[in-house]
């Protein structure tokens, strides 16, 4: 359970690290939602992910057990795949460019992974850590305690009479410290003309947010432009962090957006 938990989150497959997590769990965040938070590696992309897992070592597996809840504390030794020379191997997990390659080529990625590792050549990680597991109709599946997240509710609005439709596609995110999330707002322009316009953001509450709360990717960076009746799906990626204290249960991030000439200046 713990392995083939943690090497599906390791390769990016979602789908099937979804079925390890508990029920209790999954009362708190449907599949689609963390589907939607969690973008999966597909096709030559997941493949390759996927032989990285091969290399993974876990060692000194210490089980507590009490009643149905029990704690795993471990060493794990892991390809590093930001290293400098697996990012040029693996042309940066950039799945459209993986796509191109033929099969000839994937497995020759493959074989060159497994002489790296031969030779004592792969960037490895080495660490300790620790999952929760519930016992649940008799099957172990890990506990991420979803229900004691920390929401993050998102807001949209627009502003000075633009003519756009925008919302967030999930109001509320449970995220637990640490997590890289991924969601994302709606926009359609209702007008029969294009228009530009640009989304500034607010998080709060504001002394809490700035130390805990990191966006990491954001629309409001760009200037938008829609045609007439065009829909868009923007993207958000962030993260809380690992620091943030067991008090911190909310944080709200309202967008609006403006017309380009009447973005408000400083």
């Amino acid at each position: 359970m713990l392995k083939y938990y943690l090497k599906a989150v390791y390769a990016r497959d979602y789908r099937a690290a979804y079925e390890r997590i508990s029920v209790e769990d999954r009362k708190h965040k449907s599949e689609v939602d963390y589907l939607g938070e969690n973008p999966s590696f597909l096709g030559p992309a997941l493949e390759l992910s996927s032989k990285l897992t091969d290399m993974i070592e876990f060692r000194n597996l210490r089980t507590e057990i009490l009643a149905d809840r029990a704690t795993i504390k471990f060493s794990v030794r892991f390809p590093d795949a930001n290293a400098p020379p697996l990012q040029k191997l693996l042309l940066e997990f950039d799945p459209d460019r993986l796509a191109r390659l033929s099969i000839k080529e994937i497995q020759a990625v493959k074989k060159k992974l497994e002489s790296m590792r031969g030779q004592g050549n792969l960037p490895m990680i080495e660490g300790e850590d620790s999952l929760e597991l519930a016992r649940e109709n008799g099957q172990w599946r890990v506990l991420l305690g979803w229900a004691g997240a920390i929401r993050v509710r998102f807001v949209a609005d627009v502003k000075e009479g633009l003519p756009w439709e925008f919302r967030p596609v999930q109001e509320t995110v449970l995220a637990k410290p640490g997590e890289t999330l991924q969601t994302f707002y709606k926009v359609r322009n209702l007008s029969s003309k294009a228009i530009t316009a640009k989304a500034r953001h607010l998080d709060e509450p504001k002394k809490q947010a700035a130390k805990y709360l990191e966006i990491i990717q954001c629309f409001c960076f760009i200037q938008v432009t829609l045609a007439p009746g065009e829909e868009k799906e923007l993207p958000l990626v962030f993260r809380v962090h690992w620091e943030a204290p067991k008090d911190v249960k909310e944080f709200r991030v309202t967008y609006d957006f403006y017309p380009i000439e009447k973005f408000p200046q400083g």
